[in-house]
């Protein structure tokens, strides 16, 4: 047998195929295979602009984690055996496990994505002989960008393409471009009945339970964020000498879920309680820097009002997560809503799909 990235019930790509691996970053025309049969990137757009890409692998690896979980949501194999931090969470399949995936990244960690790249990787895909397009690329504006109309082209060379409905909601008339396009398929994000839940206890009596994917911890002082000096548990604004070595209360909102975790991390504390800020909100199973339990705002903020009663003597653990089905599917608050306010007479989404706590590749990064 050959190398184990190599996919063996894969035969060549098709005749028509006349995509590339290009070589770049740590990442060379031998990480593709007859599963992940192209790789490219698209920078250029930003030829006129002082860039960082610092943040980012110059080449079509992946260090966000957004193109890996993407493409292997779409099109991983089946019977993929999933872990996170060291956590047995079963098997896992792509939606079409048998399809070949070509990866265009033209979307970079630190500098977002050009328009005109944008453009270009959907141009160089259907070229390349792409069946389908899944883009998870969104906006809120009405206006039609150069995406639009490649995607039109795209649809003329009977290519389908399927994009994320936006992230804009749950507001009204929050669907924009290029989600509002009647040549393409739109899909809001809706729940799963299956997750994995874990709980935040403490000897007091209270438990509550929320989404999780981590390991637990022992019960250990519990203190709030705000009296940390960071509400919302942004990194470097966290006091260590209130952290370290405790469960810390953290707020939703601003900024990414995993941020907070890894400020806790940097300041020395042991774990998370991450609560919404809106029992609406979701409730979400990231990869946390620290074990993490995911709560609803009301558990939340019985949970702030005992640590305010309770003093230094609050007390939490966190229970790890385990498998458990929940009863769905409910829109995603963030999924965005119609009516389609660049043309009212066109009605989109037009499907929703599981999209919230989806188990998928990552990046190592």
């Amino acid at each position: 047998g050959e190398s184990g990235k190599r996919t063996r019930v894969y035969g060549p790509p098709p005749a028509d195929w006349h995509g590339d691996c290009q070589s770049g970053e740590l990442w060379s025309q031998d990480d593709c295979n007859n599963k992940l049969i192209g790789a490219r990137y698209f920078k250029d757009g930003f030829t006129n602009f002082e860039i960082n890409f610092s943040g980012d692998y110059l080449s079509a690896r992946d260090a966000d984690g957004h193109g890996s979980h993407t493409a292997s949501t779409a099109a991983g194999n089946a019977g993929v055996a999933a872990s996170i931090l060291g956590g047995d969470l079963g098997t896992v399949s792509g939606i079409a496990p048998r399809a070949r995936i070509a990866v265009y990244k033209a979307c970079w960690a630190d500098a977002g994505c050009a328009g005109s790249d944008l453009t270009m990787a959907i141009d160089q895909a259907v070229a390349d002989g792409v069946d389908v397009i899944n883009y998870s690329i969104g906006s809120s504006a009405t206006s039609l960008a150069s995406d639009d109309i490649a995607f039109l082209f795209a649809a003329d060379a009977g290519v389908f393409v399927a994009t994320s409905n936006g992230n804009s909601g749950p507001g009204a008339q929050t669907t924009g471009s290029p989600a509002w396009d009647p040549w393409l398929t739109s899909v809001g994000a809706s729940t799963q009945d299956r997750t994995f839940q874990g709980s935040a206890s403490s000897s007091d009596g209270w438990e509550f339970f929320g989404a999780s994917v981590t390991g637990g911890s022992e019960e250990l002082p519990l203190v709030d964020s705000a009296d940390a000096g960071s509400e919302l548990c942004i990194p470097g604004e966290l006091d260590p000498g209130v952290v370290a070595g405790n469960i810390v209360l953290c707020k939703r909102g601003a900024i990414a879920r995993v941020s907070k975790s890894q400020a806790v991390a940097v300041a020395g504390g042991a774990g998370m309680i991450l609560y919404n800020a809106s029992d609406s909100d979701t409730q979400n199973t990231d990869n946390h820097y620290v074990p993490s339990v995911h709560i609803n705002f009301t558990d939340g903020s019985v949970i702030k009002a005992y640590i305010a009663s309770a003093g230094s003597a609050a007390t939490a653990q966190i229970n790890g997560g385990t498998f458990t089905t929940i009863p769905a599917p409910w829109m995603a608050a963030f999924s965005s809503r119609g009516p389609n306010g660049g043309a009212f007479d066109i009605i989109k989404p037009d499907i929703t799909a599981p999209g919230v706590n989806i188990l998928a590749a990552n990046t190592p990064t």
